[in-house]
Formats: C-alpha cells, structure tokens, sequence
C-alpha cells in the first residue's frame, strides 16, 4: 500500500469521515451541557472549544514532525490512539456517577417501577442480582 495508493481507500475514508466524523458537530454542545449543566457550563464549553482548536491547529503540524522524522505515519497514529485513549478515560472521569432523572421525563417515586433505572449503580453498571432472605 506503501507504494501504490489505492483510490478506494480514499472513497472509504471520505465516507467515514463523512459519517462519523461529521456526526460530531450535532452532539458537539450537547454532551458538555448533559454532564456539566449549570451555571459553569459556559466556561467549561468555551475551554472545551478552544482545546478542540489547538487539537486542531497542531495535530497537523506534529504528524507533519512524526513523518519528517520517521519517515512513515506510524508513530503519528500510535499518538492519535493515545490522546483518544486519554480523552475517553477523561470524558468517563467527568460523566455524572449516578443515572439523572431529567425534569419531565420521570415522575417522582417512577424510578422504583423502572427496573433499567432503578437497579443502576455507580457508572450506570448493573449491580450483582440481589438474593432475598
């Protein structure tokens, strides 16, 4: 592949970019304002925006140094699975650690009957089956 670039490959990544990457733009704002709701939400979404662009600027540029100095992309790529590894490890610290009731959607004492949201635990995980004595 190294020798002769294939055209398919471009359709497929144009294509997956298209609907993956692309995806994105609609849940940019709203997974920030579903886990840091509130007043802060404004700063914490501006900080998140202007991290995303220096990502941005820079990514370029530093697989651009990567293959200067290696002469392939390889360690460009084992860099962008580290920083994605760091971002999702990152966006799990920070997600709430219980399931939220979201005005509207349930009724008050409505979580007992719900057996998905009433068994929830920590990290939205299944707690092991409870024995009755």
């Amino acid at each position: 592949m190294h020798a002769q670039p294939m055209v398919g490959w471009l359709y497929v990544m144009i294509a997956a970019q298209g609907f993956l990457g692309y995806g994105l733009t609609a849940v940019y704002g709203t997974i920030p304002a579903e886990i840091f709701q509130g007043r802060h939400y404004g700063t914490i979404f501006g900080t998140l925006s202007v991290a995303s662009g220096v990502g941005a600027a820079l990514g370029p540029w530093v697989t651009g140094v990567l293959h200067d100095l290696t002469g392939d992309y390889v360690s460009a790529f084992w860099v962008a699975m580290g920083c994605s590894v760091f971002s999702a490890a990152a966006i799990w610290r920070a997600g709430p650690r219980r399931v939220r009731v979201v005005a509207g959607r349930l009724r008050q004492g409505e979580t007992e009957s719900h057996p998905t949201i009433a068994n929830l635990g920590p990290r939205g995980s299944t707690p092991s089956p409870r024995t009755t004595p």
